[in-house]
């Protein structure tokens, strides 16, 4: 009995799993009525890339030597892509017309020799137009300078998305000269550029991997340019330790150190005292008085931008500095037109050094104000915490001579300067 119970317990498990393979057949049947659905293989993998009015499509392969294209939709346009595929892995890059500048979204799928399909693969990618281009800018230029017969630019950070810049111009033979420059770079050495005019286009990706550059028109540059200071020499100053050598190292304090490129050697005026009566401007005086002068032959007539006035290091002895130059070097016929003071009145309170002197200034309209700087009461420790910059943009100054007048002083008109620079245009 028990044998029997046993084979009707197997015949009932038997029925009840062919009646569930029945029940899903059931499911399955729909999609298998007119045969067993073949596909095409995918593409081993798709990548999309930006460009400019298209989008480049690649894609890989592997082992489908029967794949016969490659599909792509986007919107309501399409691409069939014929397509011989090596054994193995094969790629294929093609451009995609895309000329709306827009994110666009693709479909993917491949079509073997007997017509099947693969599965679709979804890919995004972006295309660049006129916007993107209205977007960039040159790369700007942070300064310009000049070495004899060679140039040199100093840029500012690039943009993130800059690949390069190039710069264009006519070097001292009249040969025309291209350079290609590095987003990285910060001084670009111009070999026989001898004076500031030049071009500069630069090219930039609107991602990291884009395939089209996009550039900026040539742009015809004339930076503010750091005028050599090879040719300069001291045209007059009326006070310094160490005199009379207005040039000479071996005494202190020369007012050439003011264009030795030595931020640690300065002009210094006189501070030696006279005995009563030995002063060259007054018997009354025991002591150089302000204001110091000094003017600066640039050895050629410059168009005067701007000048920067360094203070000498960790000293405030130097408080207000007006710089001039000359309203027209051919009127500068007369000794007294470079040995002028300046128009700044002068009184000391230091009686046992100056006397009753007082220096009532004097108009002089041979000689135009570029402008003037203040200086802290707090002594600078380095060059740029020691610098004051005059802006002569809009004065429209050309000339050879430069002019410093210093007209007040924090100890006893004792005066110094570390360095000058002009630039011009």
């Amino acid at each position: 009995m028990k044998k029997i119970h046993q084979y009707i317990f197997g015949a009932t498990v038997c029925l009840s799993v062919l009646a569930s393979c029945e029940n899903m057949m059931d499911v399955h049947r729909e999609y298998v009525k007119d045969g067993e659905k073949m596909y095409a293989p995918k593409p081993d993998s798709i990548k999309f890339y930006a460009g400019k009015g298209k989008v480049y499509f690649k894609f890989w392969t592997f082992n489908a030597t029967n794949v016969k294209t490659v599909d792509l939709y986007w919107d309501e346009d399409s691409l069939i892509i014929p397509v011989s595929p090596a054994p193995g892995r094969d790629s294929m890059m093609v451009e995609v017309p895309c000329h709306e500048e827009k994110s666009y979204a693709f479909r993917v799928r491949t079509t073997d020799i007997f017509g099947h399909h693969s599965l679709w693969t979804n890919g995004f990618a972006n295309s660049y137009g006129a916007f993107f281009q209205q977007s960039v800018v040159n790369r700007s230029i942070k300064s310009f300078s000049i070495d004899g017969n060679d140039g040199t630019i100093t840029w500012y950070p690039p943009a993130s998305n800059l690949v390069r810049s190039e710069v264009r111009y006519t070097d001292a033979s009249l040969q025309e000269i291209t350079l290609s420059v590095p987003p990285e770079e910060t001084n670009t050495q111009c070999a026989g550029a001898t004076n500031n005019r030049f071009e500069v286009s630069s090219f930039f990706l609107p991602e990291p991997d884009a395939i089209d550059t996009f550039s900026f028109a040539w742009e015809q540059m004339r930076p503010l340019y750091r005028v050599p200071r090879a040719g300069w020499s001291i045209k007059y100053c009326n006070s310094w330790h160490g005199m009379p050598s207005p040039t000479s190292a071996s005494v202190e304090g020369p007012p050439a150190y003011v264009y030795d490129g030595n931020f640690s050697t300065f002009w210094h005026s006189r501070y030696t005292t006279y005995a009563a009566g030995n002063n060259p401007l007054s018997p009354i005086l025991t002591r150089d008085p302000c204001p110091h002068t000094l003017v600066l032959d640039l050895g050629e007539s410059v168009e005067m931008m701007q000048v920067d006035v360094y203070r000498r290091l960790g000293n405030n002895n130097t408080q207000t500095v007006i710089v001039y130059a000359a309203a027209d070097d051919s009127q500068l016929v007369d000794p007294d037109d470079f040995q002028w003071l300046g128009p700044v009145s002068w009184t000391s309170n230091n009686s046992t050094f100056f006397g009753n002197y007082v220096y009532t200034g004097v108009e002089n309209d041979r000689w135009t104000e570029l402008g003037r700087c203040e200086f802290s009461a707090t002594a600078g420790a380095t060059a740029e915490e020691s610098l004051k910059i005059i802006d002569a943009s809009a004065k429209n100054a050309q000339s050879r001579y430069l002019k410093l007048v210093l007209p007040n002083s924090r100890s006893n008109a004792n005066l110094s300067l570390s360095e000058i620079y002009v630039y011009g245009r």
